[in-house]
């Protein structure tokens, strides 16, 4: 439980700039203010009109003002933007090399001629998408929004930051505030561990990030005040899967240290001073884990930091737990005391993964690495995720046409689109069959850092099996498979096995297929000679992407790269099972509760009733041992955490 006599004033800390790091650039931007504004956190924002190091092209001489004009200067510095009809560009003089923070903030000020709440407009920096289509209206936001960027950029007088906002056809754009700080270059890793596990990725230094999410563990709210990089930590309760399994500890923040590497710019004494660990379960060994689950964009690869501060244990070598990314073993038995070799000592660990066309988040999950141990526990203190551009430099998907009308000619692109499908994961589904049967040595790989390549034919393809951390062969697109192999995989093109004959064919398979992965036994149609063979993950991927590929509308069917791409990610999963990289350590392999478990008893008390927790739907175990699952499922006022 929280201390109340430090807790309360988590708000009221007076900023204070660390010593190891002090920004050259800094600017802070009011977009069509008239005066100077000071913060409360320390933080000075100056008019863009008037600058000598801000300069707009073509001027945009709107500028509205909202009528609820607030005594503090944050609500004043809201309280106006400047709004563009067409494209417009800012150029700030940066000063220092590498990387920089850029923030973004809209806030839509209410005025009888500007409809900001709906407007649409893009936004690039640099070069790099940041933003397309973006509307507050989309984005179901009522209020202000805040958007978090680091690119790399500054130098000689001719480099500059070029921040363009292009409005959409018919639309406005607009800003109300500009945020340009150094990034101290201990903050970014230059490779990171990829998930699942593999060779170490490269991240060079000109990939721009989008903050997807900064996490606080256990702990409340932490506002520009509580941070030397004027950053924003959420607290986690809303992303917890069940919160039954957590119980929030902390530590008064003065006594969180540092370790070599680590200072208060990665994040705050306040993240580390908080965290959350496993609740008590009441049963001899406690083998559940602590997950949170964030949704993301697919097709995009991410920067995932997970901080870490032993604040729980009375002494050294005490804390072993396992860390899963995505139902991929990320850390095994690690000990955080065995790596700062002290204890309340800040540490992180950065992490890589690549998420694909068929999934929409990141599941990040914490657990005993023995659950047999006489103590078992698993903490984490903060995370952030933060979303990588792809080789287009861009940080958003290509936007798809909208259209939800199947014309007769949509009806005959929507066929031989799903026999294109069809015949796609056929001939990779022959290609992994030929692969099994005929194994071959695995071939160097070099470790790299983007994400899947979707530029589909390109020869120097930047899809490796390092991109997901395999150490086997990877079947390139360019791979050829002899003719030879395929007239042996087909018995010499023996009749009987045709699946279909025609433009359309006959789709009895598919649906036969599609039936058995509404029953969730896919499983079903693999082949007699491969069962045990085939990873379930990687057929399930094969499903997904086969029964996207049949949807009716066009915009519910991926595009040719997004099948490339996911067809690649499935091999990938299929080799790193046939490598034993995960399959034993992973949170999907973790055993329900034994059914030898204790039964939890209502404790004895005053008669207070008992509290049921809802089940995560993340981890299964039988009805029977429902309550063994709930860390909490049967206590008494007087036993609740």
């Amino acid at each position: 439980m929280y201390h109340s006599n430090w807790l309360l004033c988590v708000l009221c800390v007076p900023f204070i700039v660390s010593a190891s790091f002090v920004p050259k650039d800094s600017f802070f931007i009011d977009c069509g203010g008239s005066k100077t504004l000071k913060l409360d956190d320390g933080r000075v924002f100056k008019p863009d009109s008037g600058n000598p190091y801000v300069g707009l092209s073509p001027n945009s001489h709107i500028v509205i003002s909202g009528n609820k004009m607030g005594k503090s200067n944050e609500s004043i510095l809201y309280n106006s933007a400047r709004v563009f009809k067409d494209t417009s560009t800012y150029k700030i003089k940066t000063r220092e090399v590498g990387r920089h923070w850029l923030r973004l903030h809209f806030c839509p000020v209410e005025n009888p001629h500007y409809n900001l709440k709906s407007a649409v407009f893009s936004v690039k920096a640099n070069g790099f998408l940041l933003l397309h289509g973006f509307s507050l209206s989309k984005s179901g936001k009522k209020s202000c929004l805040f958007k978090e960027f680091i690119f790399e950029g500054g130098g000689s007088s001719s480099e500059k930051l070029v921040l363009t906002f292009v409005p959409s056809d018919g639309s406005i754009a607009f800003i109300n505030v500009i945020e340009v700080l150094s990034v101290s270059e201990w903050q970014f890793p230059s490779e990171a561990v990829s998930v699942p596990l593999g060779p170490a990725i490269d991240i060079p230094t000109h990939v721009a990030f989008e903050t997807a999410y900064r996490i606080n563990m256990g702990g409340p709210l932490l506002t520009p005040k509580n941070d030397s990089q004027w950053r924003t930590w959420e607290p986690d309760q809303s992303f917890l899967v069940n919160a039954a399994a957590a119980r929030n500890v902390s530590v008064n923040p003065s006594l969180v240290k540092y370790f070599y590497g680590v200072s208060e710019e990665i994040a705050p004494n306040w993240v580390y001073a908080t965290a959350q660990e496993m609740a008590d379960a009441n049963i001899q060994y406690q083998r559940f884990n602590i997950s949170w689950a964030f949704e993301v964009e697919p097709m995009f690869t991410y920067l995932i930091r997970l901080h870490f501060c032993d604040i729980v244990s009375t002494s050294l070598d005490t804390l072993f737990f396992n860390v899963y990314i995505n139902n991929q073993s990320a850390l095994e038995s690690f000990d955080i005391s065995s790596k700062t070799m002290e204890l309340s000592t800040a540490y992180f660990v950065d992490f890589v993964t690549n998420v694909s066309v068929v999934s929409n988040r990141i599941l990040v999950q914490v657990g005993p690495s023995n659950p047999r141990y006489s103590s078992t526990n698993a903490i984490l203190n903060g995370l952030e995720i933060m979303k990588m551009s792809n080789p287009s430099d861009s940080l958003v998907r290509n936007p798809r046409p909208d259209s939800k009308t199947p014309t007769p000619k949509k009806w005959v692109l929507l066929a031989v689109t799903s026999s294109v499908g069809f015949v796609v994961l056929v001939l990779i589904s022959a290609a992994l069959y030929l692969y099994l049967r005929h194994p071959k040595k695995p071939r160097q790989q070099s470790s790299v850092w983007l994400p899947l390549d979707i530029h589909v034919g390109n020869s120097d393809s930047k899809v490796s099996g390092g991109s997901f951390a395999s150490t086997s062969h990877s079947l390139s697109p360019g791979h050829v498979i002899a003719f030879s192999e395929i007239r042996e995989a087909t018995k010499n093109f023996d009749k009987r096995l045709i699946l279909g004959v025609g433009g359309f064919g006959k789709v009895n398979i598919v649906e036969w297929a599609m039936n058995w992965k509404k029953r969730g036994q896919l499983e079903k149609i693999i082949d007699p000679h491969l069962v045990g063979s085939v990873n379930l993950e990687s057929l399930l991927k094969f499903g997904e992407t086969a029964e996207k590929c049949l949807a009716e509308f066009g915009t519910d069917r991926p595009t040719m790269a997004d099948v490339l791409w996911n067809l690649e990610n499935a091999l990938q999963l299929q080799e790193a099972s046939i490598q034993n990289v995960s399959v034993e350590n992973t949170a999907n392999h973790i055993p329900d509760i034994p059914e030898w478990a204790p039964q939890i008893e209502t404790a004895e008390g005053d008669g207070a009733d008992s509290i049921i927790y809802q089940e995560s739907d993340t981890i299964t175990a039988s009805g029977q041992f429902s309550q063994s699952m709930d860390p909490r499922g049967r206590y008494s006022a007087r036993g609740s955490l």
